[in-house]
């Protein structure tokens, strides 16, 4: 019995809502048996849950000869639940190696492992070749499902690969059944990709190095997937790490080699998959190389700068040179302790590398040196225009210089600004570089940059390699700052005396009344200068009376463009002002982006001034107004409350520096008293009644005020009578005194009258 169970697969694992499965051979499973799983009757066989949760997925069954040695035993077993397998499409799975990735096809692939191992042979692996993950996010829908899942990169193309069952293991030491308990055969879980896609390139090597003997090698990354190799007039074979190549002609600059894949095998060339892996690689005589940063991509007329070994004697100038097959020039030769540069001008390349080339001669065509470089793709320059004291810009100033700063290209190579005839200019001082637009031009233009090396030696140092375009496109125009309003703009009133003086913004004025039509407001076109460029402004007069309401004759609203060395204009405040007018002046920049240079990142915002100014008038106001007291109250015997009152009175009050009348004034008028009978015991008669006193009123709007009054009264009416009920002793005529004192609330409305 021991025996049987030491040899025994301790885990056994089984689709969820499976049949039941032999979990031990011999012995028994000390149950119970928790989270859904179900134990035979003979002890030896579980089932299942149909549906398994996260806590009872897997669990850990002690293992026993018998149930009556359960207390004692120290075996276990584990039993697994998967969820159920997958249905994968072997044929529509993708391996890609390089890139570490396994892109599987099928149904139920949540949840699915791939577990992988392999050495590659072509190189040291860079950390563990075997393992296993999982597909998390396999994508839904009618079709079948796809999911990637992350393997080991830099493993090779025969790597074993095997699918593992959702919530399952895999190894020795477990046994996997089917959903109808049928043990299933391990390498049945085997993956055969039907496509294994290289994407990194599949030869490593730059060139043939055959300074060293007649045998050369070029190394690949896979040299399990070359199944054949050819090498036109050289000879060549596959070895276990590289291609070995023999019987290269001298007279050949490049070998042309070309790798026929093995079954199943592609390379990505794009969205192309090829099985033929072609390649040109030069065969180095000459040690040379290209100098880091100058070999561009996809760059028209661009240069490239080599350098030649010191222990090479040749001359660059008498040199055949070629680029990828095609002529190139030389244009300069600089002689170093470092070696010879020279700078080849070709017509551009949009291949990854290029395969540069020097032949003594057409007729003999020896080659001296070749170097196989990859090309940089030029970055596309950025400027950004900064104008003094109005920072960035987006377009060319025509009548002022602009700042110009150049984003670095993030490698060896830096931008310069090239000037554009007829369009704009560049100037330097010192460190910085200005730009200015041509006073004739107008409309769009990209800026030109020259893309150079800053680290070649001598001269090449300040050759352009190419000339490139900005992506963008700015506008060529004048740029217009706002200037300060207050310089430009005057507001101006004449003193008592009759001079003119100008009155400084945002402070308050006070204008003698005899010279309230002498202001006006005087634009100083003449000040701005071609540098600052046209200003658009606003100019709004507004006067409004002491009691808030406006004069409607006086205000005005205009918009106007002033051009630099303008005449002088000249804006009266007209109409016939008022004692205490105020006069409201204001100024101020439109907000146009078109037309204004404003700083995109900061916005402080334009440029503006107000001007105030009064009118200077009287300290006493008399004035008429209705008055409608609301409930009166007589203080002198018989007293009483006196409903409904109405009357007009003048009143006499003092006037603040802002024409503003204070709160207690004189009152005097005539007033309607008790116009509605009372239900007291006490009868006042309708009364007319000269009143006179002290008022306190408080302005509610343009000639309405509340308010309250005390006021000495002479009464013109009859006696004041009281309701005897019936009752002969009582005397029905009440003595009473024909003046009163008299208070109370009001509200008045009406504002007719004078300052005086």
């Amino acid at each position: 019995m021991v025996a049987g169970l030491a040899t025994a697969a301790p885990t056994r694992q089984v689709p969820e809502g499976g049949r039941a499965i032999e979990a031990v051979a011999r012995g028994v499973i000390c149950g119970p048996v928790r989270g859904g799983w179900t134990l035979s009757s003979d002890g030896r066989s579980i089932r299942p849950p149909a549906k398994a949760d996260e806590n009872s997925r897997t669990i850990e069954l002690k293992v026993a000869a018998d149930e009556a040695l359960c207390n004692t035993s120290q075996d276990t077993l584990t039993v697994i639940a998967t969820g159920a397998f997958p249905r994968i499409d072997a044929a529509a799975t993708t391996f890609y190696p390089d890139d570490g990735r396994v892109d599987l096809r099928g149904a139920n692939l949540q949840g699915v492992a791939i577990a992988w191992s392999g050495v590659p042979r072509a190189a040291q692996p860079s950390g563990p070749l075997e393992g296993q993950d999982l597909c998390l996010s396999p994508t839904v829908g009618n079709k079948p499902s796809e999911c990637a899942v992350p393997v080991t990169q830099g493993l090779p193309t025969d790597a074993a690969l095997y699918w593992v069952p959702p919530y399952g293991k895999r190894g020795p030491e477990v046994t996997t059944y089917d959903a109808s308990g049928n043990v299933v055969d391990p390498e049945s879980f085997r993956l055969r990709p039907g496509r294994i896609v290289l994407t990194q390139p599949l030869i490593q090597s730059s060139g043939i190095d055959l300074s060293k003997g007649p045998e050369g090698s070029v190394s690949v990354s896979h040299p399990e997937a070359v199944a054949s190799a050819d090498c036109g007039l050289a000879s060549c074979e596959v070895n276990e790490n590289a291609i070995a190549i023999r019987h290269v002609p001298g007279v050949d600059v490049n070998v042309s080699l070309r790798l026929r894949l093995a079954a199943r095998v592609f390379f990505a060339r794009g969205e192309a998959l090829e099985q033929v892996v072609s390649a040109t690689l030069p065969v180095l005589a000459c040690p040379m190389a290209a100098v880091e940063g100058t070999v561009l991509r996809d760059a028209d007329d661009s240069a490239l700068v080599l350098r030649l070994d010191p222990s090479c004697s040749l001359e660059p100038r008498s040199l055949l040179w070629t680029v990828n097959g095609e002529r190139a020039r030389v244009e300069r030769v600089v002689k170093t302790s470092e070696g010879t540069y020279g700078l080849l001008r070709t017509r551009g390349t949009s291949s990854p590398q290029v395969v540069i080339t020097a032949t003594t001669s057409r007729i003999d065509g020896t080659v001296v040196a070749s170097t196989t470089a990859e090309t940089v793709p030029i970055p596309g320059p950025r400027a950004l225009l900064e104008m003094k004291d109005s920072g960035p810009i987006d377009f060319i100033p025509t009548n002022r210089p602009a700042e110009v700063k150049v984003a670095g290209s993030g490698g060896v190579g830096r931008f310069v600004l090239r000037p554009l005839e007829g369009v704009y200019s560049v100037t330097a001082d010192g460190n910085t570089t200005l730009i200015q637009g041509d006073a004739t031009a107008g409309g769009f233009v990209s800026l030109r940059f020259g893309y150079r090396v800053p680290t070649l030696p001598a001269e090449l140092a300040t050759t352009d390699l190419v000339s490139v375009n900005e992506r963008v496109q700015r506008v060529v125009r004048e740029a217009s700052v706002p200037v300060d309003i207050a310089s430009m703009v005057e507001f101006v009133c004449a003193d008592k005396d009759g001079q003119d003086q100008s009155l400084l913004p945002s402070r308050p004025h006070r204008i003698e009344y005899k010279m309230r039509n002498s202001c006006r407001v005087i634009v100083h076109r003449e000040r701005l200068t071609p540098e600052q460029g046209n200003q658009e402004v606003v100019l709004r007069i507004n006067v409004t009376k002491a009691d808030g309401s406006g004069r409607g004759e006086s205000s005005l609203e205009q918009r106007m463009i002033l051009r630099p060395q303008g005449e002088q204009r000249v804006v009266p405040v007209s109409g016939n002002l008022g004692q205490y007018d105020r006069i409201l002046v204001q100024v101020s920049h439109v907000a146009d982006e078109s037309r204004y240079a404003l700083n995109t990142t900061d916005r402080p915002g334009l440029p503006s001034a107000q001007w105030t100014a009064i009118v200077e008038g009287g300290f006493l106001r008399l004035y008429t107004m209705a008055t409608i007291p609301a409930g009166l109250y007589r203080a002198t015997a018989p007293s009483g409350q006196l409903a409904i009152n109405f009357g007009v009175l003048s009143r006499l009050t003092m006037l603040n520096n802002e024409g503003q009348e204070r709160l207690l004034g004189i009152e005097f008028g005539l007033m309607g008293l008790g116009l509605v009978p009372q239900s007291g015991d006490i009868q006042f008669p309708q009364t007319l009644a000269v009143v006179a006193g002290l008022g306190l009123r408080v302005p509610i709007g343009p000639g309405a005020a509340v308010g309250a009054q005390a006021w000495v009264a002479r009464e013109f009416r009859g006696e004041i009578v009281r309701r005897t009920n019936g009752d002969p002793s009582t005397d029905r005529v009440v003595p009473s005194s024909k003046w009163s004192f008299i208070f109370g609330p009001s509200i008045s409305i009406g504002n007719v009258g004078f300052n005086l």
